[in-house]
């Protein structure tokens, strides 16, 4: 197997960064790039992120010294059981996953202090033009929040399991693992998009409130702004509610009409 110290791995490697570098970068998903002797090469931010550590921190650094095991995690080795899934990656070619597996990783606000992580991890390889493993591609989603679903579902396929639909389980339960996390990240997403919704109706609204003012005052956009700032803290009622009374006094029918 070709080693990533070797000029032809290299080569491979920085071609397979360069054709990915958008998507790498962009992708809400983490992502980490690590060699065969599972040194970092790369991650995205979403990775860095994800774990609290810079990627400054973490390129070029062995990811078993970066990720040392928690001393409450002594006696599960989950070191071990990462790395003979990587080791199948480099000794077979195909991608390995860890359905549900409980990581602990190195808290960023308390050195010495581990934060309790379980996650889904898929160890997939990098093959050069001649189909040799050249580096390690591994993507994690974080699935603390979905652990008790995890494990129950888990132990329900395991429990009477059928040789011939080993496949199927085993496609399942990944599939059922990546629902959590994507309902999870949809749940938050459309939280943002709520809020951004929001803020675009106040800014709306309070646009068309200072017009209400400058056409009334006949003042600048600036001083309408004031006028709303200094009826906002005399009142002490939000910016964006001052606005809409502003409006609707303007355009509410006059008694009579």
């Amino acid at each position: 197997m070709e080693q990533r110290g070797s000029a032809g791995a290299e080569g491979a490697v920085d071609r397979i960064i360069a054709h990915a570098r958008g998507i790498f970068e962009a992708t809400s998903s983490a992502y980490s790039l690590m060699d065969p002797e599972y040194v970092i090469i790369d991650v995205n931010p979403a990775f860095a992120d994800l774990v609290g550590i810079p990627a400054a921190d973490l390129v070029g650094r062995q990811a078993f010294e970066v990720f040392a095991e928690s001393p409450s995690q002594s006696g599960q080795d989950p070191a071990r059981v990462m790395r003979e899934s990587l080791d199948h990656v480099k000794r077979t070619g195909q991608r390995d996953s860890l359905l549900l597996h409980r990581f602990d990783i190195p808290d960023p606000a308390r050195p010495g202090a581990f934060l309790e992580r379980y996650w889904s991890p898929v160890n997939s390889p990098v093959l050069d033009d001649e189909g040799r493993v050249v580096a390690l591609l591994q993507e994690v989603h974080d699935v603390t929040e979905h652990r008790e679903d995890l494990v129950r579902l888990l132990d329900y396929l395991s429990a009477d399991p059928d040789a011939s639909d080993a496949d199927r389980s085993q496609r399942f339960a990944e599939y059922s693992a990546a629902t959590m996390v994507t309902s999870g990240l949809y749940r938050s997403a459309r939280q943002e998009v709520e809020q951004l919704q929001e803020a675009m109706r106040s800014r709306a609204g309070i646009e068309q409130a200072k017009g209400i003012l400058m056409a009334q005052h006949h003042c600048t956009s600036d001083e309408a702004f004031l006028r709303l700032q200094k009826l906002s803290n005399d009142t002490n009622v939000r910016l964006k509610d001052v606005a809409t009374a502003i409006i609707y006094q303007a355009t509410a029918p006059r008694r009579g009409e």
